[in-house]
């Protein structure tokens, strides 16, 4: 993406020529494009759906700055209230989806919402101003701010109103006017909205536009309507710029998504891809794929799924180069991937694999002796200070590879116990920066229920993937990684810390669906 042309959104209050309150200009009801997608040919703004939630994490206030640097101008993020009516960002009612808290949001202190961590980044779930703070002032911007705040037990009349009121004036008083717009579901949230601040700029979302939300956004004002992409109609887009209104389509995850959408006449599309589908169209796709396998692909060390492994030929068909790399040892990937024909780096790379004629072989395995008696004695220091001096089986697992397994319950726990121990890692995380500090010539990992994992600093996940990458003339540049776990600490961590472009998976499950943006139609 070359150059972003706001200059519709930003005229919103300056040439505004309608009497009613956040006015869009006349030439709305035209093909009203926002976005230069190299050569001149401009389409709808893209938008990064929570701060790009497929591409960094869902609503972490550090998503908003990548996107920014990666040239992205359109944002969508969520609003609620806390119990002690503070603005934060989550789009779930409770937590624990995205980060590793538990409980309804609206019914957590401030305090206690902040003590979560994201799952997919080492931040907390962030505040309004966080999210806010790289676009305030800028001209070159444009944020839909979705109130989550619905009328309920907990949004009375009086906090919906003072909810309202915050948001209203946090905004205010950190963008500048034309560059933001309040957006709600919910009819009555936008009319009270509209009651605080009579020129508030409005849109109303919606599944379908109705002829009740076309005399609901007219008589209130909206300068937006956001239908979804599926349900609208090239008449709904003309009938909306007809009123004045603009129009944001969701969700468009790829080229394709993104071509129905500029032939309807959007005037913007949110994504939950927004660099990738951006590099797609500016015709910078990626040319190496490369992938995590547990908890991105499949369960742990359970056979990977037929639809997932559909899409892995999908994309070997398209064209990309593609590489498993793992933190286990390639046989056992290979036959996880049920003997899929896929170059595999093992063991964070010591170990590299290829399937030849059908027949499965490692080309290369490290193998490293390490300071035996400086691991028990580092790992027994941590183990004092963190209480962990009663254990099951040896203290340390030393494989051949030069990889050092440090199970805190020992390397024989029963399978009840470890699973119960740490589900959320939060145990682990307290001690990682201790584990990192005693053992500066390694990398370190957050490793199964129990564990960490040691390697020599070169084995990791980022180093493998790009000097696999070179071998075929391609730089990191070049290079999307799909992985699960980007987290400190977490194996995929690595290639978040090195920059290279990622799809970040959730849930396993959602694998072919994620892979969307790259290859259209593998169904």
């Amino acid at each position: 993406m070359k150059h972003i042309l706001l200059c519709a959104l930003l005229a919103v209050v300056a040439t505004a020529t309608r009497e009613c309150p956040g006015a869009i200009p006349e030439d709305a009801s035209g093909k009203f494009w926002t976005q230069d997608n190299g050569g001149g040919d401009l389409g709808p703004l893209v938008q990064a759906h929570r701060g790009s939630r497929g591409e960094y994490q869902d609503n972490a206030a550090g998503g908003f700055a990548w996107c920014l640097g990666k040239g992205i101008r359109g944002f969508e993020v969520d609003i609620r209230f806390t119990r002690d009516h503070r603005l934060v960002i989550m789009h779930d009612s409770r937590m624990e989806r995205t980060t590793d808290g538990t409980g309804v949001v609206e019914q957590l202190s401030f305090d206690e919402f902040r003590a979560a961590r994201l799952r997919a980044c080492p931040e907390p779930p962030p505040t309004i101003e966080e999210v806010l703070a790289p676009l305030a002032g800028r001209d070159d911007v444009f944020i839909e701010l979705e109130m989550k705040a619905y009328p309920s037990e907990f949004y009375t009349d009086a906090v919906l109103r003072e909810y309202c009121r915050k948001l209203n004036g946090v905004t205010k008083a950190m963008m500048k006017k034309g560059t933001y717009a309040f957006t709600c579901f919910n009819k009555k949230t936008l009319e009270t909205m509209r009651d605080v601040d009579a020129d508030a700029p409005l849109g109303l979302i919606m599944g379908k536009a109705s002829d009740d939300d076309f005399a609901f956004a007219e008589r209130i004002g909206c300068i937006s309507i956001a239908p979804m992409l599926k349900s609208t109609t090239a008449e709904d887009v003309r009938r909306a710029h007809k009123a004045g209104i603009t129009v944001c389509l969701w969700m468009v995850q790829n080229a394709a998504d993104y071509a129905k959408a500029k032939a309807l006449g959007a005037n913007r599309v949110t994504s939950d891809y927004p660099h990738l589908l951006a590099e797609t169209l500016a015709g910078r796709r990626k040319k190496v794929v490369a992938m995590d396998l547990d908890g991105t692909l499949s369960q742990h060390k359970t056979p990977v799924p037929w639809r997932n492994l559909k899409a892995v030929e999908a994309l070997r068909k398209a064209g990309y180069d593609l590489v498993m790399v793992g933190g286990g040892n390639t046989e056992r990937i290979y036959r996880q991937m049920c003997e899929f024909p896929i170059e595999i780096l093992g063991n964070y790379g010591m170990e590299h694999s290829v399937v030849t004629n059908g027949q499965f072989r490692i080309v290369e395995a490290t193998t490293n002796e390490v300071d035996r008696a400086r691991f028990l004695a580092e790992t027994g220091k941590l183990r004092e200070k963190y209480g962990y001096t009663k254990y099951v089986g040896d203290p340390l697992q030393f494989h051949a590879s030069g990889m050092v397994t440090f199970g805190l319950l020992g390397t024989k726990p029963s399978a009840e116990e470890k699973l119960a121990f740490d589900p959320e890692k939060r145990r682990r995380r307290a001690m990682f920066a201790d584990v990192v500090a005693a053992f500066p010539d390694c990398a370190v990992f957050i490793g199964g229920t129990t564990s960490f994992d040691l390697a020599a600093k070169k084995f990791n996940k980022y180093d493998a993937t790009v000097a696999w990458a070179r071998e075929r003339g391609c730089g990191p540049e070049d290079i999307v990684f799909i992985g699960d776990d980007f987290n400190d600490g977490g194996n995929d961590s690595h290639a978040r810390i090195g920059g290279l472009d990622r799809i970040v998976i959730a849930d396993y499950r959602n694998f072919a669906d994620a892979v969307g943006v790259l290859v259209e139609k593998w169904k």
